[in-house]
């Protein structure tokens, strides 16, 4: 795994985890940058006829759920943490689940394919299930469970909208080093990167001396296919084990 550490490295997220893990890694001796690249706005959920409804189980795919999760369960006569069932995309999503004290909830392998599997041997056809989702959603989740005869409603709870607009010194950064790293943990925000920096016409240089740090071959596959040169697959289940497995190699 050939990575340099001598220049600067990017936290290419949403806003709030793009600071809070940049300052992880500068407190524990790498030079990191927070680079955020989305926002994530919430709807309300009034607006949708879901507090009437009895379902038989939940779909998280994303912690960006937990909230409007938490208001669906708040504002509802008959559900309660101690006896919902959840499905969570991932063991790091489980683990803030738990925390909020949900008690049954059963975590996938960080991929749609995992979780509708799961999904598919721990319900029935004639459950009723509810994916909070992001409106502007890549996974085709729900394709998937229909195909196998399960009932399957979707609350379009929010949406992660692109920050176009960078700041200059960011600008200036990206310039200036010779050697970046990118951490980017999801398929759409390698997207976005991309077009973020082809806005800027920065692309081609920036490209040229990054490196892509991702966290599964999928996100790997698909940074490839839409032209970065330098992707690094990081095969770890939480951000906190990827930043650690981050620091160990800058050693």
């Amino acid at each position: 795994m050939n990575i340099k550490f001598n220049n600067i490295t990017f936290v290419l997220r949403e806003k709030k985890d793009a600071e809070v893990n940049s300052k992880y890694l500068n407190n524990n001796g790498l030079y990191a940058k927070p680079f955020p690249i989305t926002t994530t706005k919430y709807f309300n959920i009034y607006k949708f006829n879901l507090l009437s409804k009895s379902f038989d189980y939940f779909i998280i795919t994303s912690a960006n759920a937990l909230q409007p999760l938490e208001k669906i369960i708040l504002n509802s006569n008959n559900l309660a943490k101690k006896n919902i069932k959840v499905f969570a995309v991932g063991e790091e999503t489980k683990i803030k689940l738990t925390k909020k004290g949900y008690v049954n909830i059963l975590s996938a392998n960080n991929n749609s394919t995992s979780l509708c599997e799961l999904i598919i041997s721990n319900t029935s056809n004639t459950d009723l299930g509810l994916w909070i989702a992001a409106k502007n959603r890549s996974s085709n989740l729900e394709e998937k469970l229909i195909s196998k005869d399960r009932k399957i409603e979707i609350f379009e709870a929010y949406e992660t909208q692109p920050i176009i607009q960078i700041s200059r010194s960011i600008q200036d950064d990206l310039v200036n080093y010779s050697n970046i790293n990118l951490l980017i943990l999801s398929s759409r925000n390698v997207l976005i990167a991309k077009d973020i920096l082809v806005k800027l016409n920065l692309f081609n240089e920036v490209n040229n001396k990054s490196t892509l740090l991702v966290n599964s071959q999928n996100v790997a596959n698909n940074g490839k296919s839409i032209g970065w040169n330098n992707v690094v697959t990081i095969k770890k289940n939480f951000t906190k084990d990827i930043l650690d497995y981050i620091l160990h190699l800058s050693k």
